[in-house]
């Protein structure tokens, strides 16, 4: 059990770190805010389908030859398995015996397993309770039809039981998370107060500010990504025969090309937005921020998009020594909002920032 443990909550965070950002544009987009006790009840949901995958595919046998032969598993289809097996047990060695009965533990470790389903299912995603339900049967006959397939035929055979039993276990600890929800203290807004609240401008702190410089870093690694392969398929089809593999020299000048088109594609993303609208950048409007200027607007926010984001990946693909200056002015970035909120890009521009709810002129202070 403890490798299962162990798997899904190693899955769960690694998932949750690689759609973190995601998740941050998800609910600015949707909520107008970062709301961090949603994010970690979501965090919980991605270490819980984790584990409930673990549960249900590992440990993994050793399937040797004569594994399959040796170790033939049918599904347990008999309904009242659990109950014909409780009563021979009370029988034969009385009541107190059955807290040290393996049946009875896996009766209530079943149940147990899905606890969690019902109570996120309520908490988080306010789903209703007989959607609720309905879920976890369809979930559980998901996991029992994985045992009896082999995980669907990648397993040589079976090794685990199908049980109709797990069908009625899970069930009622869907049912008991349900119920634990009702009792439970509320420590998540619900979506409706999220949505009613969506439209109101909030104060400019530093750490909304560090999350958008984050969004921007994410934008531009994203699109550096995007820009290479653009250009590695495009240099792939122009300068190749369908029948022959790439010279020594080609491959040099296929690197060049990728490196090219990916500080292209990230110069392109850092410096854009500084013409269109507002003039911020891709981070700083996920997060509703806007810079604020009483004379040459446009010109300012050119400066700010040129400082540090165009800065930055320029140095990055200038390859060594200059390669080493890129990390040193993203943490000197990074620092300078600890001493101002506005960072280097604005302060160097002359700009404030604000909200873009706010009716306000003049940038709002910011606070810690």
């Amino acid at each position: 059990m403890s490798e299962q443990v162990v798997v899904s909550v190693v899955v769960g965070l690694v998932v949750s770190a690689v759609c973190f950002l995601p998740l941050v544009l998800w609910q600015y987009r949707r909520y107008g805010r970062f709301n961090g006790a949603r994010t970690v009840w979501t965090v919980t949901a991605f270490v819980y389908a984790a584990g409930l995958v673990a549960f249900t595919v590992f440990p993994l046998p050793d399937f040797s030859e004569d594994y399959c032969t040796a170790h033939h598993v049918r599904p347990l289809l008999d309904p009242l398995r659990f109950p014909r097996e409780v009563t021979a047990v009370i029988r034969e060695r009385g009541v107190i015996a059955l807290t040290g009965d393996w049946v009875v533990w896996e009766f209530a470790l079943n149940m147990v397993l899905f606890v969690p389903f019902g109570l996120i299912a309520r908490r988080v995603f306010e789903c209703s309770r007989p959607t609720v339900l309905g879920a976890a049967v369809g979930v559980s006959i998901l996991i029992e039809l994985t045992q009896l397939t082999g995980n669907w035929g990648l397993a040589p055979c079976p090794y685990r039981f199908a049980d109709v039993t797990d069908l009625a276990t899970n069930s009622a600890g869907a049912l008991v998370g349900i119920a634990l929800e009702r009792l439970t203290p509320r420590l998540l807004s619900t979506k409706a107060h999220l949505l009613a609240q969506r439209d109101r401008a909030r104060p400019v702190t530093r750490g909304r500010r560090l999350l958008g410089m984050m969004l921007d870093a994410w934008y531009l690694t994203g699109g550096a990504a995007v820009g290479g392969t653009i250009a590695a398929v495009v240099y792939s089809v122009t300068s190749r025969a369908s029948d022959a593999d790439f010279t020594a020299s080609q491959l040099l000048e296929l690197e060049r090309v990728i490196f090219t088109g990916a500080w292209a594609a990230a110069v392109l993303i850092a410096l854009a937005p500084a013409f269109i609208g507002t003039g911020a950048s891709l981070g700083q409007r996920t997060v509703y921020l806007r810079p604020v200027s009483r004379n040459a607007p446009r010109m300012r926010c050119i400066v700010r998009g040129t400082t540090v984001q165009a800065v930055v990946p320029t140095l990055l693909f200038a390859g060594f020594p200059l390669a080493i200056l890129g990390p040193v002015h993203v943490m000197v970035a990074v620092a300078a909002v600890f001493v101002d909120a506005r960072g280097i890009s604005y302060r160097l521009a002359g700009l404030g920032l604000e909200d873009v709810r706010s009716g306000l002129q003049t940038p709002e202070p910011a606070r810690a």
